[in-house]
């Protein structure tokens, strides 16, 4: 297979090539985001990280996987869609690295893999239509941590809050409160596939309140609970830019300490 040209992970590799040469967004490695959870992730574990396992769910083309590797981690990604796929098995080439590896699966079958002792999911858990679930079910395959980079749904609109033509009403499901996201109407394979930016099958995606994932991230096992703000880069300027407000994203972080 040969990969496809790559639209969101800018990597640079040992040789001085990029993936995406002069991309506005920088280095995957550069990002407040990617650092953040290295930070993390060497606060957990003392700085010794080598040889744990971490699982990158809905990779898209593979670079926080490659960065956990290059940190000394045994790296999964997992990645539902065939273009994807094959930019993140592009990236296997090239970086060299026998401690990554990745498969394409829907992340529902998480289990499949086995057990991690951390599981990172940025950017997938508002694409699903049972985030409850989906948590419980990283709760129970994650032994360690679970980071969590998603949006969650606002208690009231604001004026500059993003999302609002596709948002529903605040309402509860799965017991707790959120509001529900228009994905898309469906479509073929080949369709979704096109797709990069959307779920995969569900045509809707719900979202929680920032609270109830806080909630979902306690009921799922884990005793210590925290939002990590770091990640936004230059705390104060960040958080009051309306810019940043309006898209009600954070990172959230649920330790078992007693391990």
């Amino acid at each position: 297979m040969t990969a496809n040209s790559f639209t969101a992970h800018n990597i640079r590799f040992a040789d001085g090539s990029e993936t995406l040469p002069g991309y506005v967004g920088g280095l995957v490695a550069d990002t407040a985001w990617c650092k953040g959870a290295k930070r993390l992730l060497n606060l957990i574990y003392g700085g010794n990280v080598a040889g744990k396992r971490i699982a990158d769910l809905g990779c898209l083309e593979g670079g926080y996987a490659l960065e956990f590797a290059r940190m000394g981690m045994d790296a999964f990604g997992l990645e539902v869609r065939q273009s994807n796929y094959d930019n993140c098995l592009e990236v296997k080439r090239r970086a060299g690295l026998a401690n990554l590896g990745f498969a394409k699966d829907d992340c529902w079958n998480i289990a499949r893999y086995g057990a991690f002792d951390v599981i990172f999911c940025c950017g997938l858990l508002y694409h699903l239509d049972r985030p409850g679930e989906f948590i419980h079910l990283m709760g129970k395959q994650a032994r360690d941590a679970v980071i969590i980079n998603t949006h969650f749904a606002p208690h009231d609109w604001y004026p500059m809050t993003a999302f609002k033509d596709v948002m529903g009403p605040l309402e509860t499901h799965e017991g707790v409160p959120g509001r529900w996201y228009h994905e898309h109407n469906g479509g073929t394979v080949d369709q979704l596939e096109q797709m990069k930016w959307a779920s995969w099958t569900n045509r809707r995606s719900f979202w929680p309140t920032k609270e109830a994932l806080l909630q979902l991230l306690q009921d799922a096992g884990f005793d210590l609970v925290i939002e990590q703000y770091d990640i936004v880069g230059d705390i104060h300027d960040t958080l009051m830019d309306p810019e940043n407000i309006k898209h009600h994203r954070g990172v959230y972080v649920g330790i078992r300490t007693k391990r």
